[in-house]
C-alpha cells in the first residue's frame, strides 16, 4: 500500500472543529502492527458500531450534538475504508496480472 493511498485514507479519519483536529484513529499506526485486511476488518467493526450507535440516538434524540458527530464519523470512516479497499483491489489485481497471486493459471 502506497503512502499516498494512506494518507488519503488518514484525511477522511481527522475531523476539524473549527481550528481544533481530532484524529478518530491513527491509520499509520495500525498499519505498521496490523496487515491491511485486518485494520480494513477493524475499521468496517469500527463502522458497524458507530451506526449502532446512531440508531440508537436517532430513536432517542434526533437534536443531539453527540449524533452529528456520529454521522461525520460514519461517513468518514466508510470513506476510508473505500480507499483502502480500492487499493486492495488494484493490488490484487495487479498481483494477478503479474502471475504472482492466488489464481493464476497453470501451464
Amino acid at each position: 500500500m502506497t503512502e499516498k493511498i494512506i494518507n488519503d485514507a488518514q484525511e477522511f479519519l481527522v475531523i476539524d472543529y473549527g481550528g481544533r483536529t481530532r484524529r478518530i484513529l491513527d491509520i499509520t499506526t495500525l498499519l505498521q502492527n496490523h496487515t491491511e485486511d485486518a485494520v480494513i476488518r477493524f475499521l468496517k467493526s469500527l463502522l458497524r458500531e458507530k451506526q449502532k450507535l446512531m440508531r440508537q440516538y436517532l430513536v432517542k434524540d434526533k437534536t443531539s450534538p453527540y449524533l452529528d458527530q456520529l454521522v461525520s464519523e460514519t461517513f468518514r470512516i466508510g470513506m476510508a475504508i473505500t480507499v483502502l479497499e480500492r487499493e486492495s483491489e488494484v493490488s490484487i489485481s495487479n498481483a494477478l496480472k503479474r502471475g504472482t497471486g492466488e489464481g493464476g493459471e497453470l501451464h
